[in-house]
């Protein structure tokens, strides 16, 4: 499953009970739980870094490719 299918799934669940989350923030619950489970619990704050910074990536191309899908 992509990243983007496991936000789009997150998103449409937490939906349901009524939380509303940006993009980011699911794909950045989605990254950092999945660290959890790649680690055993055993991640460090680098680790969490690095996941907070591909987020972040992810974030601005999706920005890029809205504008762009807009136009």
């Amino acid at each position: 499953m992509t990243q983007e299918e496991k936000i789009n799934y997150l998103r449409i669940a937490s939906g349901i009970c009524g939380f509303g989350f940006k993009m980011k923030d699911l794909d950045l619950l989605v990254s950092l739980y999945e660290l959890t489970m790649k680690k055993q619990g055993k991640a460090t704050v680098n680790d969490v870094v690095e996941v907070e910074f591909a987020v972040k990536e992810r974030e601005a191309e999706r920005e890029v490719n809205n504008k762009n899908e807009k136009s």
